[in-house]
């Protein structure tokens, strides 16, 4: 039922444009006729199903959708280089298509420094708070539960989404299993992965 549901909330990713496994994952499993929260998959099941898709379907188009906005993420991380940015996400691990957001996290002393940063350029954005539940490392238990902004910018048209991590947060490094937030990179890996 879990691999069922991973195959076609890639489906809904790679063809239709949902760009939130949470919500692929849920209106697959409405699809599905399956009711049970505890059969949905993981995450990491669903990013395998989506390139296993690609790789069938999207051979072609997806490494190069792909190829591009990282390209674009080595610009805007150029960009942000004062506050240190990872890239995260599907631009990162490979499986983004054309509607992929580029996902990056920050970590720094106060957001206001981010705000004033895009005040100072000219950039308008859009601010959300998203609520993380992050282990700490090298635990199974006592998750943290912050409240994480989210700046939403735009840039070439692709939109760019920021996570933005208090100094004394959990840093975004830690992220629970099942996340695709564990894997993360600076900018001189993600312009290795250009090379």
């Amino acid at each position: 039922m879990r691999s069922e549901i991973a195959y076609l909330a890639a489906r809904l990713i790679a063809e239709d444009g949902i760009t939130d496994f949470a919500a692929a994952k849920q209106k697959a499993a409405r699809q599905l006729g399956i009711t049970d929260e505890g059969s949905l998959p993981d995450n990491v099941e669903v990013d395998a199903a989506l390139k296993s898709h690609q790789a069938l379907f999207q051979r072609d188009s997806q490494p190069l959708e792909c190829r591009a906005l990282r390209q674009i993420a080595i610009e805007v991380m150029r960009g942000l280089d004062r506050f240190s940015p990872w890239l995260v996400g599907a631009v990162l691990t490979g499986s983004a298509n054309r509607f992929s957001p580029i996902e990056l996290d920050i970590v720094a002393d106060d957001a206001k420094q981010l705000e004033m940063f895009f005040f100072n350029i000219g950039t308008p954005f859009d601010t959300r708070i998203k609520r993380a539940r992050q282990t700490p490392t090298g635990s199974t238990a006592n998750e943290n539960v912050n409240d994480i902004s989210i700046y939403e910018i735009s840039f070439k048209e692709i939109p760019i989404l920021i996570a933005f991590y208090p100094n004394h947060a959990v840093r975004a490094t830690h992220h629970p299993r099942g996340s695709l937030k564990h894997a993360h990179a600076q900018l001189a890996d993600v312009e290795a992965l250009l090379a």
